[in-house]
């Protein structure tokens, strides 16, 4: 299966209809519970930029807030730069369906020109077997969206509860995907909820902001290893019905993909 026909390429494929707007649609092969994956709508708002005609540079920030559920069909993204300079543009993009006047997802994003200069990572990737050494993790009861990605959990079973949140895995599309930037944007939101860890059970949860940090240029990324991405994420803080999240990706070779975090509306 080429990229071009992959399920994920499919989700986030968006038509332009006017200068700084974009028509895509839904995807049942990336549905959760009530609405799209957080994930693949993130990535969508991201491929609105990447495709966009003035764009300059690459990705080196993101952030996305969920306003309101998105329901099936038809999706408008508006998405044009607010400001451009000599090496940065700023985005600004929102997310509508027909008939709603108010946007359901509204973002920001900025991308760069980069330019060599001394450079060294602190967030090193954790020891652990490859991908190849650990089961995939299968839900009880499947959703839609987790059907598309492998998740191979490294420490223990992600339900088990502990009094700290960490949990560490290995990530792929399925079927396996060569990374590049929207699909590093959704695997920052297929981290196990925080609060699933933490208290051994599902409850009702739902993302409200989510911000990413690219680590990583086009050069780079066509030059990572394999098709997994190892994910670590923790949470800081529970407190009166919010909850965040922090994670890291790194490439199979080592190299730091993306930094994330988020803030999580949960009913216990």
């Amino acid at each position: 299966m080429t990229e071009s026909h992959h399920p994920f390429d499919r989700a986030i494929a968006l038509t332009p209809e006017a200068p700084n707007l974009f028509f895509g649609r839904t995807s049942d092969d990336y549905w959760n519970a009530i609405s799209p994956y957080g994930g693949v709508t993130a990535a969508t708002v991201l491929e609105a930029v990447l495709q966009h005609p003035d764009r300059i540079g690459d990705p080196i920030s993101m952030t996305v807030n969920f306003a309101a559920a998105i329901q099936g069909g038809e999706l408008i993204v508006h998405a044009y730069p607010a400001r451009t300079g000599r090496s940065t543009q700023h985005w600004q993009i929102e997310m509508t369906q027909p008939g709603d006047k108010q946007p359901l997802v509204t973002a920001t994003a900025v991308f760069a020109i980069r330019r060599k200069t001394w450079g060294d990572i602190e967030s090193r990737m954790p020891k652990a077997h490859g991908p190849q050494a650990f089961q995939r993790y299968l839900l009880p009861k499947p959703l839609p969206f987790l059907e598309r990605y492998d998740i191979r959990y490294v420490d223990s079973s992600p339900y088990a509860t502990e009094e700290e949140s960490v949990t560490q895995c290995w990530i792929s599309d399925v079927p396996p995907r060569r990374l590049d930037f929207p699909s590093i944007a959704a695997y920052c939101d297929s981290f196990i909820p925080r609060l699933f860890v933490r208290k051994g059970i599902a409850s009702p949860v739902s993302t409200v902001s989510m911000s990413i940090n690219f680590h990583i240029d086009t050069a780079s990324l066509s030059a990572a290893q394999g098709t997994f991405a190892f994910g670590q994420a923790r949470a800081n803080g529970f407190n009166n019905g919010f909850y965040d999240q922090e994670g890291k990706l790194w490439s199979e070779d080592g190299l730091l993909l993306a930094t994330t975090h988020q803030m999580v509306w949960f009913k216990d």
